[in-house]
Protein backbone atom coordinates (compact mmCIF):
# COMPACT_ATOMS: atom_id res chain seq x y z
CA UNK A 1 0.00 0.00 0.00
CA UNK A 2 1.10 3.83 -1.07
CA UNK A 3 2.02 5.79 2.01
CA UNK A 4 2.26 9.37 2.06
CA UNK A 5 6.01 8.81 2.65
CA UNK A 6 6.43 6.51 -0.25
CA UNK A 7 4.37 9.08 -2.53
CA UNK A 8 6.31 12.18 -1.75
CA UNK A 9 9.60 9.80 -1.66
CA UNK A 10 8.66 9.08 -5.33
CA UNK A 11 7.38 12.26 -6.25
CA UNK A 12 10.98 14.09 -4.56
CA UNK A 13 13.17 11.83 -6.99
CA UNK A 14 11.10 11.97 -10.04
CA UNK A 15 11.69 15.97 -9.38
CA UNK A 16 15.58 15.06 -9.23
CA UNK A 17 15.47 13.13 -12.27
CA UNK A 18 13.33 16.35 -14.27
CA UNK A 19 15.93 18.29 -13.23
CA UNK A 20 19.22 16.44 -14.69
CA UNK A 21 17.34 15.55 -17.66
CA UNK A 22 16.74 18.81 -18.05
CA UNK A 23 19.92 20.31 -17.67
CA UNK A 24 21.70 17.76 -19.66
CA UNK A 25 18.93 18.74 -22.73
CA UNK A 26 20.45 22.08 -22.36
CA UNK A 27 24.22 21.12 -22.04
CA UNK A 28 23.89 18.99 -25.45
CA UNK A 29 22.08 22.18 -26.68
CA UNK A 30 25.02 24.57 -26.29
CA UNK A 31 27.40 21.41 -27.20
CA UNK A 32 25.48 21.09 -30.92
CA UNK A 33 25.76 25.10 -31.00
CA UNK A 34 29.74 24.90 -30.02
CA UNK A 35 30.22 21.88 -32.94
CA UNK A 36 28.02 23.93 -35.48
CA UNK A 37 30.21 26.98 -34.17
CA UNK A 38 33.58 25.13 -35.28
CA UNK A 39 32.26 23.16 -38.65
CA UNK A 40 31.11 26.98 -39.69
CA UNK A 41 34.97 28.19 -38.87
CA UNK A 42 36.63 24.97 -40.18
CA UNK A 43 34.31 25.21 -43.87
CA UNK A 44 34.87 29.12 -44.01
CA UNK A 45 38.71 28.61 -43.71
CA UNK A 46 38.71 26.27 -46.80
CA UNK A 47 36.49 28.29 -48.76
CA UNK A 48 38.84 31.22 -47.79
CA UNK A 49 41.99 30.64 -50.24
CA UNK A 50 45.10 32.24 -49.27
CA UNK A 51 48.47 31.78 -51.96
CA UNK A 52 47.04 30.20 -54.65
CA UNK A 53 49.35 29.74 -57.90
CA UNK A 54 50.51 27.64 -60.44
CA UNK A 55 53.50 25.40 -59.79
CA UNK A 56 55.03 22.98 -61.89
CA UNK A 57 59.08 22.53 -59.96
CA UNK A 58 57.78 18.90 -58.86
CA UNK A 59 58.94 15.81 -60.71
CA UNK A 60 57.10 12.53 -60.86
CA UNK A 61 59.58 9.95 -62.35
CA UNK A 62 61.65 12.25 -65.23
CA UNK A 63 58.29 14.15 -65.57
CA UNK A 64 57.49 17.84 -63.86
CA UNK A 65 54.01 18.21 -63.02
CA UNK A 66 51.50 20.92 -62.89
CA UNK A 67 50.16 21.71 -59.69
CA UNK A 68 47.90 24.06 -58.28
CA UNK A 69 48.95 25.23 -54.93
CA UNK A 70 46.16 26.84 -52.43
CA UNK A 71 46.35 27.16 -48.88
CA UNK A 72 49.00 24.63 -48.03
CA UNK A 73 47.49 21.89 -50.03
CA UNK A 74 48.16 20.90 -53.50
CA UNK A 75 46.18 19.16 -56.92
CA UNK A 76 48.05 17.86 -59.58
CA UNK A 77 46.88 18.88 -63.41
CA UNK A 78 49.12 16.78 -65.26
CA UNK A 79 52.59 16.21 -66.80
CA UNK A 80 54.21 19.54 -68.52
CA UNK A 81 58.00 20.60 -69.95
CA UNK A 82 57.38 24.03 -68.36
CA UNK A 83 55.50 26.47 -67.17
CA UNK A 84 55.53 30.45 -66.94
CA UNK A 85 53.13 32.32 -64.33
CA UNK A 86 51.23 35.47 -66.12
CA UNK A 87 51.16 38.48 -64.05
CA UNK A 88 47.14 39.38 -63.10
CA UNK A 89 48.12 42.29 -65.59
CA UNK A 90 48.49 40.59 -68.46
CA UNK A 91 44.57 38.21 -67.82
CA UNK A 92 42.99 40.60 -70.37
CA UNK A 93 45.49 39.80 -72.97
CA UNK A 94 45.46 35.83 -72.48
CA UNK A 95 41.25 36.19 -72.38
CA UNK A 96 41.88 35.23 -68.62
CA UNK A 97 38.55 36.62 -66.73
CA UNK A 98 39.55 39.59 -64.36
CA UNK A 99 37.81 37.24 -61.16
CA UNK A 100 40.71 34.55 -62.00
CA UNK A 101 43.07 33.57 -58.73
CA UNK A 102 46.30 32.29 -61.03
CA UNK A 103 47.17 31.91 -64.53
CA UNK A 104 50.13 30.27 -66.54
CA UNK A 105 50.96 29.01 -69.91
CA UNK A 106 52.49 25.68 -70.33
CA UNK A 107 54.42 23.82 -72.90
CA UNK A 108 54.02 19.97 -72.62
CA UNK A 109 54.14 17.24 -75.00
CA UNK A 110 50.89 17.84 -76.75
CA UNK A 111 51.94 21.63 -77.07
CA UNK A 112 51.10 24.91 -75.89
CA UNK A 113 48.57 25.37 -73.54
CA UNK A 114 46.84 28.32 -71.12
CA UNK A 115 45.80 27.57 -67.63
CA UNK A 116 43.76 29.25 -65.13
CA UNK A 117 42.07 28.93 -61.74
CA UNK A 118 38.80 30.68 -60.82
CA UNK A 119 36.85 29.94 -57.76
CA UNK A 120 32.93 29.53 -57.64
CA UNK A 121 30.90 28.87 -54.75
CA UNK A 122 32.58 26.25 -52.69
CA UNK A 123 34.87 24.76 -55.41
CA UNK A 124 38.35 25.59 -57.49
CA UNK A 125 37.95 25.35 -61.21
CA UNK A 126 40.62 24.91 -63.83
CA UNK A 127 40.34 26.07 -67.16
CA UNK A 128 42.12 24.88 -69.95
CA UNK A 129 42.54 26.99 -73.28
CA UNK A 130 42.30 24.69 -76.37
CA UNK A 131 45.29 25.93 -78.44
CA UNK A 132 43.94 25.83 -81.62
CA UNK A 133 40.45 27.31 -81.14
CA UNK A 134 42.01 29.70 -78.40
CA UNK A 135 38.72 28.74 -76.12
CA UNK A 136 38.56 27.79 -72.40
CA UNK A 137 36.98 24.13 -71.46
CA UNK A 138 36.96 23.18 -68.06
CA UNK A 139 39.47 20.97 -67.32
CA UNK A 140 39.71 20.10 -63.50
CA UNK A 141 36.88 20.68 -60.49
CA UNK A 142 38.22 21.18 -57.12
CA UNK A 143 35.88 20.75 -54.05
CA UNK A 144 36.85 22.70 -51.00
CA UNK A 145 34.58 20.99 -48.43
Amino acid sequence: MLTRQKIKGHFVMLSFFSIFLVTSCQNDDSTKNESSTENKEVTAQKTTLKNVHFDCSMFMGNDKVLYLKYNNAATGVGAVLSCTPIEAKDFKDQNIPVAALAACSVESAQGNAVYYAIKDGDALYIFKENASSKIYTEHLIIPLM
